[in-house]
């Protein structure tokens, strides 16, 4: 008998000024995984490059470790959901003073005529 522990698979959306890159992984993955999936997409050097945990309000909190796994990152299937990606902010070492990001486009607000009406109550 065996016990085979299962992994969970996070979601990401990393940023730096326009690129949004969406990327998923595993829990046991570490930075530097990550860090070469970025690379991979922007051609960006591994070694220029810092990932950042960001706030709800996109705001940097903390730079992540290469060697630290996502989950030790504090990373979980709750906060890393698919329909709700974890965000993170790349900087360019030797580009950037500091990380920044810019937001793609703002939705327009729902027209009225497209809201849902309240059923009426009988």
């Amino acid at each position: 008998f065996q016990l085979i522990k299962m992994t969970q698979e996070l979601f990401f959306e990393v940023r730096r000024q326009k690129i949004h890159v969406y990327l998923d992984a595993d829990e046991t993955q570490t930075v530097m995984d990550l860090k070469t999936m970025v690379s991979g997409i922007t051609e960006e050097s591994i070694n220029d490059m810092e990932l950042w945990k960001l706030d709800e309000e996109g705001r940097k909190t903390q730079v992540l470790h290469d060697t630290a796994t996502l989950a030790e990152c504090g990373y979980t299937s709750s906060n890393a959901k698919a329909q709700s990606p974890a965000s993170l902010g790349y900087r360019l070492v030797s580009v950037d003073d500091q990380l920044e990001i810019i937001d793609v486009s703002t939705p327009p607000p729902i027209p009225d005529t497209m809201r849902q009406e309240a059923a009426p109550q009988d």
